[in-house]
């Protein structure tokens, strides 16, 4: 059964940490916590990338942000050869801002583009180098 996570991102986009408890560790190594601040791949856009710090000051570094069953089960990914937290443990979160601020950025020009090109959109990405935008132009 999904669990479901409390997106702080989508009411705070600029919040670069905070507290959360482990509710599950799933067969993969997935961690899902009560809530996040991490935003999870999703319409092109890349997960969040960062830390979780543990009471004892270690850190779990986490290589990706996924969605699980359904939009509201955010799993987050840690990167290879790392202890995994407990459920019940208290962690405290912290994004790369600095991605997460050029991926904000980068995602902004791409919604500026579709607004000037008067075309259907058939696709998008955004990247941390680079960003792309697919229109349906009819040859001339």
């Amino acid at each position: 059964m999904a669990q479901k996570t409390e997106a702080l991102f989508r009411d705070d986009a600029y919040l670069k940490a905070a507290d959360a408890v482990v509710v599950a560790v799933n067969d993969r190594g997935g961690i899902l916590l009560d809530r996040t601040i991490f935003y999870a791949t999703s319409g092109g856009q890349p997960g969040d990338t960062g830390l979780f710090e543990r009471v004892d000051g270690s850190r779990i570094a986490i290589a990706a942000t996924i969605t699980g069953e359904t939009k509201e089960e955010i799993i987050h990914v840690p990167a290879p050869v790392q202890g995994l937290p407990t459920v019940g443990e208290k962690l405290k979160l912290a994004i790369d801002w600095q991605r997460r601020h050029l991926l904000m950025r980068m995602h902004t020009a791409c919604h500026l583009l579709t607004v000037v090109c008067p075309f259907p959109i058939t696709g998008a990405a955004v990247a941390e180098d680079d960003s792309r935008v697919d229109f349906d132009i009819p040859d001339t």
